[in-house]
C-alpha cells in the first residue's frame, strides 16, 4: 500500500456524497421523475383507462395503431421499430395490459431524454446549473409533449442526445469505450424511430463541422485519430444499417416509391419559422393566445408545428451567444459554435422544402431529402435537436451569468454581491430568466391525460355490459373503432351511406337491439339538438361536455327505409335537415314480412337551382315521373308492391346537376340536382306487421 491519504469516511462524507449525488444526474432524475408524476398524476391513478397527454389534434389513430402492436409485437419489417415495439411488447407482457405499456413506455421519455442531455451539457460545458437547465428544458420542451400524447415512437427523443454525446466524445479521443458507445447509441436512435434515425445520419456531417470550428487548431490537434476512428464507427454502422434494411426490409430498396408520401404533404408537416415562437395551445399561461393564433392560421399538421423555444430559454441562449461573441471562451462559451451550427443546420431541415423570395423559388434540404427518401414527410421533427441545442444553450448561458455574478460577489467579499451592475441586479436578472424559462417549457396545469374512451358517455355506459350503442361516427374511421377494445358493452359504428339524422335510423336500430346513441359535441348533429331539433324515435338521455346520449325508444319496422347511396352529408336548416344528391341517389327499402306488403312511400323533396322532372325506378323497373319544385314538398309514391327482402328505389333527376357556386357564389363546388328532406312509409291496411317509420 502507498502512503495515499485515505478517502473521507463516516456519516459527514456520506451526507457530502448523497448532497452531490442530489447535485448531479441522480438529482435531475428524480427531479424530472417527480415532475413527470406530477405531470401525469391521472394517467398514474387509473393507467389502463387513460392515455398520456392532451388532446391537441382529438383522436387521433397512431397511439391505439401501436396498442395493438405491443399484444403482437412484430418481426422486423418496413414499419418496424425495433428498439421501441418490442420493448413495448415486453412491457406489455410484463404488466399484462398494452396500455399500461404504452403509458410507460412515453412516461419513462422523460426523466431519461433529462438524463442524456444533462450529461451531453455536463460534456460540452462542465457545468450543473447548465447541465439541470439543458436537461430540464428538452425533457419538457413543447415537442416532447405533443409528440407524447400521440406518437409514442416520436416520444423517444432521449436517444438524441446521447448520440450526439458519443459522436463528439469519441471524434475528440479515439478510447475504446467511447467508440462502443457511439455504436451502441447509433442503433438505439435509429431503430427506435426511423425519423430520429434520419436526423441522425443528416446532422452527423453537420454535427461533425461544427466540433471542427469549436475545437480550434489545438484541439483538433489533440485529437489525433478520434475524427478518424469515429468516421470507420460510423461507416461500418451504415453498412450494419444497410445489411438490416435489406433482410428485414427489402421492399424498401426494391421500390421506395411504394412508401413514398405525396410531396405536397411536405408543405403541411414542414415547420414554419413562426413554429418556433408559438407555445402549445394548451400551455397553462400562453394557451389562450396561441390557441387563438392556431385557429386563426389554420396549418396542416398542427402536432408537428409544437416546435415553440419559449423566449426565456431564448434570452438564456442569447446570453451564451453574447459571451462567445465577446470572446468568452471559459467552460461551455467555447462550444458555443458546435452548439449554433447543429441548431442551424436542423433548422434548415425542418422547413418546407422551397422558399419563396419574389418570383425565385429557391430548394431548402427537405427537397433533397425527400427526393432520397420519398418515404418520410414530417420534416418538422428535425425541430426537435433545435430544441436540444437550444437548451444545452441556455443552460450555458445561466452558467456564464452566474459565473458573472459569483466573481462579482468575490471582489467584493460579499456572500451577496450589493452593487455593480452585476452584482444584486445580476443574481436578480439569472433567477428572473430561469423562472421564465421554467414557465416557458411548463407542462401543468392542466394535468395532461386523456381517456382511451372517446367522450365521457363512452365512460358512464362502459359499466354497463348489456347496453348496445350507435357510436354517429363512421365505422371506416381506426381512432374511433378502437373504442370497442376498451367499452364494456356491444358498440357499432355507422354503415356506409348512414347518417344519425336519416328519419329511418331509429326503427333501423331498434331492429339491430341498439339501446342507446353517442352524438359527438362537434358534429352538426349535435348543435341541431341542441337548438331543438328532434328526431323520432330517439330521446334525449343524458348530457355530456363532449357528447349527448339518446336513448332509442322507437320500434322495429316490418319494411325499413334507408340511403343506398348518390347523397351527400347530412346538412341542417332550422328544424330540419337534408341530403343534397348530383346525378342520382338512391334508397334501400327492407321489408322484413314473410310475404309481399303494398306500401305508400312518402319522399320530401326540393330542386335546385328551379323545378325539375325526376324519374322514379323500383329495382330498376321505372314507377313513373314526379315534378319536384324548389322549395320542400312532400311526393307520394303508392302503391309499392314489395316482396320480401331488400329493394333499391332510384330517383334519376333529367336535367343534369348544377354546381352550386356558379349559381350562389357561396364556394360550394358540388354539383347539385335534388334535396331529400324526410320520408315515411306506411303499409297498406290489411297487410301482415303493419308499422311505420314515423317522419320528422
Amino acid at each position: 500500500m502507498s502512503g495515499a491519504a485515505e478517502p473521507p469516511s463516516g456519516p459527514s462524507s456520506a451526507r457530502a456524497r448523497g448532497r452531490a449525488a442530489l447535485a448531479g444526474p441522480a438529482g435531475l432524475v428524480l427531479a424530472a421523475a417527480a415532475l413527470t408524476a406530477v405531470m401525469a398524476a391521472p394517467v398514474l391513478r387509473h393507467p389502463a383507462a387513460r392515455l398520456f397527454g392532451s388532446e391537441l389534434v382529438g383522436r387521433h389513430p397512431a397511439p391505439f395503431i401501436v396498442i395493438s402492436q405491443l399484444e403482437s409485437p412484430r418481426a422486423p419489417g418496413p414499419f418496424t421499430q425495433p428498439v421501441t415495439d418490442w420493448t413495448g411488447a415486453a412491457l406489455a407482457r410484463l404488466l399484462g395490459d398494452p396500455v399500461v405499456a404504452l403509458n410507460l413506455l412515453v412516461l419513462a421519455t422523460f426523466p431519461l431524454a433529462a438524463l442524456f442531455a444533462y450529461l451531453l451539457a455536463w460534456e460540452l460545458s462542465r457545468s450543473r446549473l447548465a447541465s439541470w437547465v439543458a436537461g430540464l428544458a428538452f425533457a419538457f420542451a413543447p415537442f416532447h409533449l405533443a409528440q407524447a400524447a400521440y406518437h409514442p415512437h416520436g416520444a423517444q427523443v432521449q436517444w438524441l442526445p446521447l448520440y450526439f454525446l458519443a459522436l463528439w466524445r469519441s471524434t475528440e479521443k479515439a478510447e475504446p469505450r467511447r467508440i462502443a458507445l457511439l455504436a451502441a447509441a447509433a442503433p438505439l436512435v435509429a431503430l427506435s424511430n426511423f425519423y430520429y434515425g434520419l436526423m441522425a445520419v443528416v446532422l452527423t456531417p453537420v454535427a461533425l463541422f461544427g466540433w471542427w470550428i469549436a475545437a480550434g487548431r489545438e484541439g483538433r490537434a489533440r485529437a489525433g485519430r478520434g475524427p478518424a476512428a469515429t468516421l470507420a464507427t460510423l461507416a461500418g454502422l451504415a453498412l450494419a444499417g444497410l445489411g438490416y434494411v435489406a433482410v428485414g426490409a427489402a421492399a424498401v430498396l426494391e421500390s421506395p416509391s411504394r412508401f413514398a408520401w405525396p410531396k405536397e404533404d411536405l408543405l403541411l408537416y414542414s415547420a414554419r419559422w413562426w413554429s418556433y415562437l408559438v407555445p402549445l395551445p394548451d400551455h397553462p399561461v400562453y394557451g389562450p393566445l396561441a390557441e387563438a393564433f392556431w385557429r386563426d392560421r389554420h396549418p396542416g399538421g398542427i402536432l408537428e408545428q409544437q416546435l415553440a423555444l419559449g423566449p426565456g430559454l431564448l434570452l438564456l441562449a442569447g446570453l451564451a451567444l453574447a459571451g462567445w461573441l465577446r470572446g468568452g471562451r471559459r467552460g461551455g462559451l467555447a462550444r458555443v459554435p458546435a452548439l449554433l451550427v447543429l441548431a442551424a443546420g436542423a433548422f434548415l431541415c425542418s422547413l418546407s422544402p422551397v422558399w419563396r423570395l419574389g418570383p425565385l423559388e429557391l430548394p431548402r434540404p427537405s427537397e433533397a431529402l425527400y427526393a432520397l427518401a420519398p418515404m418520410f414527410r414530417a420534416y418538422a421533427r428535425f425541430g426537435v435537436v433545435v430544441a436540444l441545442a437550444a437548451a444545452i444553450l441556455a443552460g450555458i448561458g445561466a452558467a456564464a451569468l452566474a459565473r458573472r455574478v459569483r466573481a462579482s460577489g468575490a471582489e467584493r467579499r460579499a456572500p451577496l454581491p450589493r452593487h455593480g451592475p452585476l452584482g444584486l441586479l445580476g443574481l436578480l436578472g439569472l433567477l428572473g430568466l430561469l423562472a421564465w424559462a421554467a414557465v416557458d417549457v411548463a407542462p401543468f396545469p392542466p394535468w395532461r391525460w386523456r381517456d382511451v374512451l372517446p367522450t365521457a358517455a363512452h365512460r358512464w355506459l362502459s359499466g354497463r355490459p348489456e347496453v348496445r350503442v350507435l357510436d354517429c361516427v363512421p365505422g371506416s374511421d381506426a381512432a374511433q373503432r378502437s373504442a370497442e377494445r376498451f367499452f364494456d358493452g356491444e358498440v357499432h359504428f355507422l354503415r356506409a351511406e348512414e347518417d344519425c339524422g336519416d328519419p329511418g335510423l331509429p326503427a333501423a336500430l331498434a331492429g339491430r337491439g341498439v339501446t342507446h346513441v353517442i352524438v359527438r359535441r362537434d358534429r352538426p348533429l349535435a348543435s341541431w339538438l341542441a337548438a331543438g331539433g328532434r328526431l323520432a324515435g330517439l330521446a334525449p338521455e343524458r348530457e355530456f361536455p363532449d357528447a349527448l346520449l339518446l336513448a332509442v325508444e322507437a320500434e322495429p319496422a316490418a319494411v325499413e327505409v334507408a340511403i343506398a347511396g348518390g347523397f351527400s352529408w347530412r346538412e341542417y336548416k332550422g328544424a330540419e335537415s337534408y341530403r343534397w344528391m348530383a346525378e342520382r341517389g338512391a334508397l334501400w327499402i327492407t321489408a322484413a314480412s314473410p310475404r309481399p306488403v303494398e306500401a305508400a312511400l312518402e319522399l320530401t323533396l326540393s330542386a335546385f337551382p328551379g323545378p325539375r322532372e325526376v324519374e322514379v325506378r323500383l329495382d330498376g323497373s321505372p314507377q313513373g315521373r314526379i315534378a319536384v319544385g324548389p322549395e320542400p314538398r312532400a311526393h307520394r309514391l303508392a302503391p309499392l308492391a314489395l316482396a320480401p327482402g331488400r329493394h333499391r328505389l332510384e330517383l334519376r333527376p333529367l336535367a343534369p346537376p348544377v354546381v352550386a357556386d356558379d349559381v350562389l357564389g357561396n364556394g360550394d363546388r358540388r354539383p347539385l340536382s335534388v334535396a331529400l328532406w324526410s320520408w315515411s312509409l306506411a303499409i297498406a291496411p290489411g297487410q301482415p306487421s303493419p308499422s311505420a317509420t314515423p317522419s320528422r
